[in-house]
Formats: structure tokens, C-alpha cells, sequence
């Protein structure tokens, strides 16, 4: 009978404990890469996890796990015990990660701040990483199509649009790692077959850079709403450029305003299309500088492959889609028609 009251007892204990633990707080906290236990203890003081940095310590000790610790972010309830703790902070399954997704047509400004936003990464350390050449020149190396280019001074347009698992541990160099990896094995198998076969778009004769098909995809992707208007407005492009005539792509406007530190607005003004920018397409002929964005697979392969046709002009027709014309007069006609007060 004493021994059936004190399994029970013990069990009545046991729920209690775990109740004693349930109803905490709980606690967000990121272990950085090295730390040791000492400066662990410290971090979960700080918290407001533990109250005894010793007590934590000569736990860890005594365990033999002062080694064990692994880098990243954890969630952990102020209400459980130190071995607890200990515990899980040595166990993989209960590292946090983010999930983010960057998409098509997004700009270096916009993965900054989804990454900022994600609390992934400090303010403007991934935009300072990915515009100078210096910090990421050695992540290229195994993609000599840019580790070769000469004109290559930001990762604008290489950072493949995505979905991403990233831990809170890594660092932006890790991230932006990931993300080149992730645009070698998307985009360069269908850029190979464009060149095995000698069919990569040419200007003027010659054919277009990797650099520059990259350029125009990030272009396309500001342009084309709908998918199977793609191919035609890279053919308009590519028109347009063999005539030795602007662009006129408001995206590449739109781009400008951002590096001058402009509000996106949803319509241009005529004022806004004579920028001094390197990157307004209205007033400079040629490609802009480099990419405007991340484009996505279907825009680079629209700039891999443009449609053979005879126009030099597109208007919105306000519903995603666009009307192409072969002459000024045309366009104009169609111009007045949509956009008429």
C-alpha cells in the first residue's frame, strides 16, 4: 500500500512540475556562432531565463556539455528548469528558421528590408554585402559567367527570386551564399543550351552578354504582366536596340527613383522621366548599367529566346496585358486611346 502512494505521489509531483513550467513566458534568443558557456549564461540573464550564471555553468559542467551548444535562435519558456534549458540549446530540432520568400521582380532595396523585416539580418548590412564588389567578388568564383565580367559591381539581378529556409544564425555572406547558388542551378542550364546551340540573342550582330541578357530579363520583368507577352517584349527590345533607339522602359525609371531615394509611386510623370540617372532608359540609350531586379526564370528565358517580330512600341491596356505597334504613329494613336482624359 506504501509503495502504490508513493508511485502516486510521485506522479502528482511530476504533473505538477510540468505544470510549474508550462505557463511561462516564452523567450526568443540567438546563440551566436562560438559562444561559449560563460557568454551563453549571460545572454539568458539577460533574458531573464536563468538567475544564476554559476549554478548554470557548473551544470553544464557537470554534464560534460560544454561543447554541445549549437548557434541559432531558440525559443525557450522562462518557466523551465537550467538542465532544460541546456538541453535545448543542444538539440538541432528545436533551432528556429525563417521562411521567406523573395519575389520575382523584387531589387536589392526590397531583399534588404524583407531580410531586416524577417529579423534575419541588421539594417542595410545585405545591401552594403551586395553592392561592393570587394566583400562578394569570392562567392563568384565558381560561376566564371560573373566572376568574369568586368561591368559587375552589385549582385543586382543575381539573387535568385525564391523561396528560402535560413537560419537566424546565418550571416549575410551565408545568405546571399544560398542565394547564388540557387540562381547558378536555375539559370545557367538554360543559358548553356541558348549557347550550345547557338541561339543567345544577338545586338547589332553581336551576341549579347550573359551580363546583359540578365539585364534585359530584369527589365521584361518589370514590363510583362502576363506570361505570354514576355517573348514579344523582349523582341521589342531587341528591336529597339538594333535601331540604336531608347528603351523607353519606365521600370528602369521606376529604379531611378529608388537609387535616389524616391517613394515608389504607381504612375510616372513626365518630370520623373528626365532623371539624371544612368538607369533612365528615357534619356540614355542601351541597356541601363546593370540589372533593375531579380528577374525570374520565365523573364530570362524570354531574354535568352525574344520573339522575331516587327514592333517597336507597347502600351498598357490597362488590364495587364499590352498593345503592340510597328510604327510611332500607331503607338501614338493607341496611346491617346487608353490614356485620353
Amino acid at each position: 500500500m506504501y509503495a502504490i502512494y508513493n508511485i502516486y505521489m510521485k506522479r502528482v509531483l511530476c504533473f505538477l512540475l510540468i505544470l510549474s513550467f508550462s505557463f511561462g513566458s516564452i523567450v526568443n534568443i540567438k546563440i551566436p556562432k562560438g559562444a561559449s558557456a560563460s557568454s551563453i549564461a549571460q545572454i539568458l540573464k539577460q533574458e531573464g531565463l536563468i538567475k544564476n550564471e554559476l549554478k548554470f555553468k557548473l551544470l553544464v559542467k557537470t554534464f560534460n556539455k560544454e561543447h554541445n551548444f549549437l548557434p541559432g535562435r531558440f525559443k525557450i519558456n522562462s518557466n523551465t528548469s537550467y538542465l532544460n534549458i541546456i538541453n535545448q540549446l543542444q538539440n538541432p530540432k528545436n533551432i528556429q528558421v525563417a521562411k521567406i520568400t523573395i519575389p520575382e521582380g523584387f531589387n536589392l532595396f526590397q531583399i534588404n528590408n524583407l531580410l531586416v523585416k524577417k529579423e534575419l539580418l541588421p539594417k542595410d548590412e545585405f545591401y552594403d554585402f551586395a553592392t561592393d564588389r570587394s566583400k562578394f567578388i569570392h562567392l563568384l568564383e565558381n560561376i566564371p559567367e560573373l566572376y568574369n565580367e568586368p561591368e559587375l559591381n552589385q549582385l543586382e539581378g543575381f539573387l535568385f527570386p525564391d523561396t528560402y529556409i535560413l537560419g537566424y544564425d546565418m550571416t549575410t555572406e551565408e545568405i546571399i551564399k544560398v542565394m547564388l547558388k540557387r540562381f547558378k542551378n536555375k539559370v545557367l542550364p538554360a543559358y548553356n543550351i541558348s549557347k550550345e546551340n547557338n541561339t543567345l540573342p544577338k545586338r547589332k550582330d553581336k551576341t549579347m552578354s550573359f551580363y546583359n541578357i540578365i539585364s534585359l530579363a530584369s527589365i521584361i520583368e518589370g514590363e510583362a504582366i502576363t506570361a505570354n507577352e514576355r517573348a514579344t517584349i523582349a523582341g521589342v527590345f531587341l528591336n529597339r536596340m538594333n535601331k540604336k533607339m531608347i528603351l523607353g522602359s519606365c521600370t528602369t525609371v521606376h529604379y531611378a527613383r529608388a537609387l535616389e531615394g524616391l517613394p515608389k509611386v504607381k504612375d510616372l510623370s513626365y518630370e520623373d522621366t528626365r532623371i539624371q540617372s544612368d538607369y533612365n532608359t528615357y534619356i540614355n540609350a542601351g541597356l541601363p548599367p546593370s540589372p533593375i531586379s531579380s528577374p525570374g526564370l520565365a523573364s530570362i528565358e524570354a531574354a535568352l529566346n525574344p520573339e522575331k517580330n516587327n514592333y517597336y512600341f507597347f502600351v498598357s491596356n490597362k488590364d495587364g496585358t499590352h498593345h503592340f505597334s510597328k510604327t510611332e504613329a500607331e503607338h501614338n494613336i493607341w496611346k491617346r486611346r487608353y490614356y485620353k482624359k
